[in-house]
């Protein structure tokens, strides 16, 4: 009897020496004279970045480095990037590295696109400060697939005015793709309410923000121009939007004569009823968060430059209150 128990003894302590000694082999380096650069993927699970180190020969057990993964506290996330990676570094050593995203610098450029630019111009700006080739740009952003992606109808409008920071490493798809997902990121988490508010769609409320971009000029005015536009739309009253006659002729003008307000084309509010089919520009988030919650409450249907330097302008609700302004602003 005191046999048996010994030899279980003796078997347990094996067991114990054997286990002790499979977990420091799983942990320590592979020592396979590797030394790469490893990319862990944006989505990637902590189980697909140990079975792809393992496939990579840079860890000897995916099974240690997740029981070691669940020992860490709070379990942080492993981080995308890429990564230099030797397999002379234990398993922990590599979990250090992944959950702090120590990952290899990159060159970067920094790249300003300004509130109100049309498609073609932030294209341009595209193009000259990262090198993209200009008509691969403008070839995407007609790509009815790429667009789709995107869940767009189209690209204009949608280039959101931020100062960004990109990889040179980023391919013309991921950085539009970024720069309209930073755009979209900035809308209203209470949209859908916001949209039932209105009756617009969220199209049809990037549209009307890129015509508050190009018509206001001064912050606290936009909800209310946006209100302008929208009391008109309800009425069925023509926009008039001389911002929408100047992409229709495809230039910024001053002064409109007669005749550009005769241009025909579905952009030309003074002749069409309602929204043009598209925005007229990239909206900024002031712009954006304006056509979301857009300020009906005065009750205004037009409103004219005050022409004094501020951008400013003044409000009527009636069109005889309208023309009065008109008459009150110098050199009108």
């Amino acid at each position: 009897m005191k046999r048996a128990a010994g030899l279980v003894i003796l078997g347990l302590i094996i067991l114990i020496i054997t286990g002790l000694i499979l977990i420091k082999w799983c942990g320590s380096p592979s020592g396979n004279g590797k030394d790469c650069v490893f990319t862990v993927e944006r989505g990637w699970g902590v189980r697909q970045i140990a079975e792809t180190l393992a496939d990579s020969e840079l860890i000897r057990c995916p099974v240690y480095f997740l029981w070691r993964y669940s020992q860490v506290h709070n379990s942080p996330s492993l981080q995308a990037g890429i990564y230099h990676i030797t397999d002379s570094m234990s398993a922990d050593s590599i979990l250090f590295i992944l959950a702090n995203g120590d990952v290899i610098p990159v060159e970067t450029n920094w790249v300003t696109l300004a509130p109100a630019l049309t498609l073609e111009q932030s294209l341009d700006v595209l193009a000259d400060s990262l090198g993209f080739n200009r008509i691969l740009l403008d070839s995407l952003s007609r790509d009815s697939s790429f667009l789709s992606s995107l869940n767009l109808p189209a690209l204009e409008g949608y280039l959101f005015p931020e100062t960004y920071e990109f990889a040179d490493s980023l391919m013309a798809e991921q950085v539009l793709r970024r720069i309209v997902e930073t755009g979209i990121s900035r809308w209203p988490a209470d949209r859908a309410e916001l949209l039932e508010s209105s009756g617009l769609s969220v199209h049809e409320t990037i549209i009307l923000a890129s015509i508050v971009e190009r018509e206001a000029k001064v912050d606290y005015e936009r909800a209310v121009i946006s209100g302008v536009f929208l009391s008109r739309i309800r009425r069925g009253m023509k926009l008039e939007s001389c911002a929408t006659v100047q992409y229709a002729i495809g230039e910024v003008r001053e002064v409109l004569l007669y005749r550009d307000l005769e241009i025909d084309s579905p952009y030309n509010t003074y002749r069409i009823t309602g929204l043009p089919p598209g925005p007229i520009c990239s909206p900024g988030g002031s712009s954006i968060s304006a056509a979301f919650n857009p300020d009906t409450t005065s009750g205004y249907l037009y409103f004219v430059s005050m022409e004094d330097g501020t951008g400013r302008h003044l409000f009527a609700n009636s069109h005889s209150g309208h023309l009065a302004n008109i008459r009150s602003v110098p050199d009108r």
